[in-house]
């Protein structure tokens, strides 16, 4: 993340530096390494993250489209990251939630599952809700949301790894 009392540059080239080295660590243990661009990080938007797995050859990502979705971007605009992700996320989000309702989410997952095939994703789809008093993320049914999502993703990826998670 970006610390207030170091300039932005150097933060960049301190989590390059960091993440490169995390990298090697854990190839040496036959480990995928991967980081989440998310709210607050120093990475918070689709093209920052790019820059980042561009400028650490290696590093994947665990792509969770509703930081993105918060900030009012859409799908479209995350779907570059793709061919980076080892991991994904998936809860209901939109514009100002980073965590809503399925009946209130705006992102696409129909069309996210088809571009993961396109992107040949080959890691897992976790449904992510969680607990706690942060960005209104205490305001859903926990249960009964990852229930609904869960059961979406099974119906509409009958073929990718999600239905079998």
């Amino acid at each position: 993340m970006q610390f207030e009392t170091e300039n932005p540059i150097e933060s960049w080239r301190r989590s390059c530096d960091e993440l490169a080295w995390r990298l090697e660590q854990a190839k040496q243990h036959k480990l995928t390494f991967s980081v989440e661009a998310h709210v607050g990080s120093i990475v918070p938007r689709p093209k920052p993250a790019l820059r980042l797995v561009r400028s650490v050859p290696g590093l994947t990502l665990t792509l969770d489209y509703t930081h993105f979705t918060r900030c009012g971007l859409p799908d479209s605009q995350v779907e570059p990251l793709l061919p980076f992700a080892s991991h994904f996320h998936a809860r209901g989000a939109c514009r100002g939630r980073l965590q809503t309702s399925f009946k209130r989410n705006t992102i696409d997952y129909g069309r996210v599952l088809k571009a993961l095939q396109k992107a040949n994703y080959q890691g897992y789809v976790g449904v992510e809700y969680v607990w706690i008093d942060w960005e209104h993320c205490n305001e859903v049914d926990n249960l009964s949301e990852t229930i609904q999502m869960r059961d979406f993703l099974r119906a509409k990826g009958s073929n990718s790894r999600a239905s079998k998670n």
